[in-house]
């Protein structure tokens, strides 16, 4: 499917801004601290009806590398009874969980066990501020410690700012929430001293910016908030393209985007990342952290999630993280599902509800397989697991690609890692030509691994993209649309 997408794209789109001309990597800055636990995700698995303890699912959960995954997940931990394993009884549940019945095995602190041993990672707790108390979550988080599981992340809840009518009840403004944060914060911290807490602050979404409460969140919760080392941020970016001059057509597979389009799409990373740290970031107090506990890209109207461009974007939103110190933790949403913003699928329906026009678009899809997003960061995931710190590099002398509005951003961007002992680096060439580089005595020598397709390819199999490896010294060349990950002695 790869190389029949591959001939069909390059008939289409001729390759723009191929160079065969030696580019240079240049080091940003210098190399900043990296939390170690820093890339995981959330557990969302409850609409989807897989089980933690199923096999192939731990077996691909392993090849993630998460440091941390999110549990009961985000939505569901404010209705989440721990004892059962299930909604908290005579709870009014938002509609998408109305109507479904407990699974035969339910989502129990015994069940996220195996989960954790496969991938070698640590839970983050979110406690249950909306319909349950504070005895009965300290209650949760002592049963998780006496199973083994460290109590090292906890999270206070779940968008509040959301001003739907329970949230506005329980919590009337971020003022009435940071007060009762300020007590979890002190008594989780009385019970558990090594254990980070995060508060819940809002997300910076354009759409959201008639509601008073959803703006005007984290001015009036942070300078409130006492005890509480985080603030946790949700951060979705659009394709870009939905009501742009651009025309697209989804009558049939392949879908035709131009080349042009595509770089829109794959600079909404960017330019989001831009938004988030003027407007979100900036607000929090340099000793606070910053929390990412949910992001992904969030557009149903094009068909586009599952796509290669999906994941090459998601790689780029993830890697921008780390730019900013503040940010010691990140949870990609989400770890099974579709492929609307799932890594791993869970059925053989993985790209229903995600753009494409009817079922005859929609490639069958591999349960337990990797997604496009998975694919993507599979690779980012091996170069951050147990990292220590971070390097930004760019290729100054390579054109710059335009996004929305013009908006521009590198068509090469790369960020290396270090644990003192290894270095590990990712480099994403995200335009439609190659590019040769030459590189820097740091990330000269060594192994690499390189992940690319055309742009529009539908992810379904492990067969839907190319994948290159060998050794390297000196220069690399990075094919269009790629991810590239350097294994460096």
């Amino acid at each position: 499917m790869a190389a029949a997408f591959a001939v069909i794209w390059s008939l289409l789109y001729p390759a723009a801004g191929t160079s065969a001309e030696l580019s240079s990597l240049r080091a940003e800055g210098r190399p900043r601290a990296l939390a170690a636990d820093y890339f995981g995700y959330n557990g969302a698995n409850l609409l989807y009806r897989v089980d933690w303890t199923t096999p192939q699912f731990l077996q691909t959960l392993a090849l993630l590398r998460p440091s941390t995954l999110r549990y009961p997940a985000g939505t569901e931990a404010n209705y989440w009874d721990w004892r059962k394993g299930w909604f908290v009884s005579g709870a009014d549940l938002p509609p998408s969980y109305r109507g479904i019945e407990p699974k035969v095995n339910t989502n129990r602190l015994e069940d996220l066990q195996p989960a954790l041993k496969a991938a070698g990672a640590k839970p983050l707790f979110v406690v249950n501020m909306l319909t349950s108390n504070l005895e009965e979550q300290l209650a949760m988080l002592r049963r998780a410690e006496a199973l083994g599981m460290p109590v090292a992340y906890v999270e206070l809840g779940n968008e509040y700012y959301i001003g739907q009518g329970d949230h506005k009840a329980a919590f009337p403004s971020a003022r009435d929430y940071a007060l009762e944060a300020n007590r979890w914060s002190a008594a989780i911290r009385r019970a558990f001293p090594k254990a980070k807490i995060a508060a819940v602050g809002a997300s910076t979404v354009p759409e959201q910016a008639s509601d008073p409460r959803w703006t005007g969140w984290n001015r009036e919760l942070l300078p409130r908030l006492r005890g509480a080392d985080a603030v946790t941020i949700h951060h979705y970016y659009s394709s870009g393209i939905g009501d742009t001059q651009f025309k697209r057509s989804r009558e049939a597979l392949p879908v035709r985007y131009s080349p042009a389009e595509v770089a829109v799409v794959l600079g909404m990373p960017f330019s989001a990342w831009s938004r988030l740290q003027k407007n979100g970031l900036a607000l929090v107090e340099p000793d606070r952290e910053v929390w990412i506990t949910e992001y992904n890209l969030f557009d149903q109207g094009q068909p586009l999630p599952g796509t290669w461009t999906h994941g090459l974007g998601l790689a780029a939103a993830t890697l921008l993280f780390t730019d900013d110190p503040k940010i010691t933790l990140i949870q990609c949403h989400a770890l099974i599902g579709n492929a609307l913003f799932a890594s791993i699928f869970s059925s053989d329906r993985g790209f229903r509800l995600t753009g494409f026009t009817s079922p005859t678009e929609a490639p069958a899809t591999v349960p337990f397989a990797l997604t496009a997003s998975g694919r993507a960061l599979q690779l980012v995931g091996d170069a951050l697991r147990g990292m220590t710190s971070v390097q930004r590099w760019s290729a100054p002398g390579l054109p710059t690609q335009q996004g929305r509005g013009g908006f521009a951003y590198p068509s090469v961007a790369a960020w290396s890692f270090s644990d003192g002992r290894r270095r590990e680096a990712i480099l994403l060439n995200l335009a439609a030509g190659s590019r040769q580089l030459a590189l820097p005595a740091a990330l000269a020598n060594g192994r690499f691994e390189q992940l690319l397709g055309t742009p529009l390819t539908p992810v379904s199999n492990s067969g839907s993209l190319n994948r290159n490896q060998g050794r390297f010294a000196g220069k690399l060349d990075l094919p269009p649309y790629s991810i590239t990950r350097l294994s460096l002695p």
